[in-house]
């Protein structure tokens, strides 16, 4: 919808002015000063690692039965290494994959999934305990069963935890998830009386933790529209945040929307687009997870996996070498559609897509120009009542600047942009999909002017 300026209002600037300014200038001196790592410049952040590099498949959002995940993290662990992928980082909620912790096996169900657990494994590796009234079996930690898995240039496991939480109040709750990726030691949810200040400390923990350690890891924002809890307004404004999951494979995650709640892609597009002119944080990232639960019963109604990674470029397969590509944005995100080359130079992108025989693509490239009309309006409240809806902005935030068929596209910025992102989208149906509609696609990292940050 188009916002009025009747009824709506320059929302972001009203914002801003209430934004405690000095608060928010001494919170840029301290990461400046004692988390350097966000004080990269612009120019630097978007280019190209030194090396050409190649593709690693991985996926950042996985659970297994160290929270409320349905198999063991072992068999887990080779799904995906069987599968192809060729890093995964196991974000188990409020919890790393330490310490002793026995499972009790009370179920047929669970009788099930230990003989699949000991077929795999083995019975010497497969730790139980076993009496006249009890089943238990010992959950592997994640130094003991990464060395089954983890091989030079071939595969790699992170330490990783979803910081889980929630925001109550008379309207509803809202649940606030942020993924740390290759933490050292755990993470509690530090709470907050908002959902962007539980956000923010959130990050701030993660930002904080790497500082400390000189470990590299990131925090990520996890599925916005799981019960439709972070808003646009939120993302606009996370301070020290580059990512968020513009695909989740949870299928209550809501990725595309409803008639009241934009998609995550628009999400993307209108906090890109504040981001950058008027809090001036940086551009924001889009992600791809499977945010996998479920993996014996595949069917819509599941978290099964399988269903959104990234693709990271980089020279070799380290942590380090992974979480450099990802914060340079040298990597897409995907759900089928495979890429052979991207790149973002100074002022264009260009998208070679590895083509498979029968599909058709179609790239587009986004982007919000100067001049963009930033009122808003508020959106009406869900009926019932519930959390705050993000507001209703103008529809020249995230255009289609340009739409190209076929396997190789490019788009020469002009120079009015903000940003430019792309969008791949396959005539594919995606094999095991949420929804039936569902085709492969890829999302591209926005490339920024130099001076737009």
């Amino acid at each position: 919808m188009a916002a009025t300026t009747c009824v709506g209002h320059v929302w972001a600037a009203a914002t801003a002015t209430r934004i405690n300014r000095a608060a928010r200038r001494a919170w840029q001196m301290l990461i400046a000063v004692s988390l350097p790592w966000l004080s990269i410049p612009a120019a630097d952040a978007q280019s190209p690692p030194a090396a050409p590099g190649r593709w690693w498949r991985g996926n950042l959002h996985t659970h297994t039965l160290w929270s409320d995940g349905t198999d063991y993290p072992e068999m887990v662990v080779d799904w995906y290494k069987t599968n192809g992928y060729h890093f995964l980082a196991l974000s188990d909620h409020n919890t790393l994959q330490q310490g002793t912790k026995w499972l009790t096996i009370g179920t047929e169900k669970g009788e099930q999934l230990v003989h699949r657990y000991l077929q795999r494994f083995g019975a010497r590796w497969v730790e139980q305990q076993i009496g006249q009234d009890y089943h238990k079996v010992r959950l592997k930690t994640l130094p003991e069963f990464r060395r089954l898995f983890e091989e030079p240039e071939r595969f790699l496991l992170i330490q990783s935890e979803e910081i889980s939480d929630y925001f109550t109040n008379e309207t509803g709750k809202a649940d606030v998830h942020v993924n740390a990726t290759n933490l050292r030691t755990l993470i509690r949810p530090p709470g907050g009386h908002s959902v962007l200040d539980m956000l923010q400390r959130s990050v701030n923990a993660v930002l904080t933790q790497r500082h400390w350690t000189g470990q590299p890891m990131f925090p990520h924002i996890n599925h916005p529209n799981f019960s439709w809890s972070v808003t646009a307004e939120d993302l606009m404004q996370v301070q020290g945040e580059r990512f968020f999951e513009v695909y989740n494979g949870h299928p209550a995650v809501h990725n595309n929307g409803d008639g009241l709640h934009p998609s995550t892609d628009r999400l993307w597009d209108i906090a890109l687009t504040f981001r950058l002119t008027q809090f001036h944080l940086g551009p924001l990232f889009g992600l791809a997870v499977d945010d996998a639960h479920q993996f014996h019963h595949y069917s819509r109604s599941n978290s099964n996996p399988g269903r959104g990674w990234v693709m990271v470029r980089a020279p070799h397969l380290t942590v380090d070498g992974i979480i450099r590509a990802l914060e340079a944005g040298d990597f897409y995100a995907s759900t089928g559609v495979k890429l052979r080359d991207v790149q973002r130079g100074a002022r264009q992108i260009s998208v070679a897509i590895e083509p498979e025989a029968g599909v058709t693509y179609l790239t587009q490239f986004i982007g919000t120009r100067r001049g963009f009309d930033p009122t808003s309006e508020p959106s009406p409240p869900p009926p019932g009542g519930g959390l705050p809806v993000s507001r209703r902005y103008s529809e020249d935030l995230g255009v289609v600047l340009a739409e190209v068929a076929g396997t190789t596209s490019s788009y020469t910025l002009r120079g009015d942009e903000i940003y430019v992102r792309a969008k791949v989208i396959s005539s594919k149906p995606k094999a095991g999909a949420v929804s039936a509609r569902e085709k492969e696609m890829a999302w591209v990292q926005p490339l920024v002017l130099a001076g737009r940050q």
